[in-house]
């Protein structure tokens, strides 16, 4: 399984936020390159250096398309299960 920082988008409709809005997730993928699932990303390390190299990380990943949170309720539910 891998993973890589994505931004999703997600399309609101509840409480305080009614309108789209977007957030950087850690988001997994099965081997054939599907999507997984994802999780909160936090910005955190052991030393400053380490917060600079996440920031650093999640930076470089911006260049990948943003993913629709509707594309995760599609994923097939019988596919391999997380690692």
């Amino acid at each position: 399984m891998t993973w890589n920082y994505r931004v999703v988008k997600f399309n609101g409709g509840e409480g305080e936020f009614d309108e789209p809005y977007f957030e950087i997730k850690e988001v997994y993928y099965n081997r054939d390159g599907s999507l997984a699932g994802y999780c909160d990303a936090p910005v955190s390390g052991n030393t400053f250096e380490e917060v600079v190299e996440v920031l650093s990380q999640m930076k470089s990943d911006m260049h990948r398309a943003i993913i629709d949170e509707e594309e995760f309720y599609r994923v097939d539910t019988k596919r391999e299960e997380l690692e």
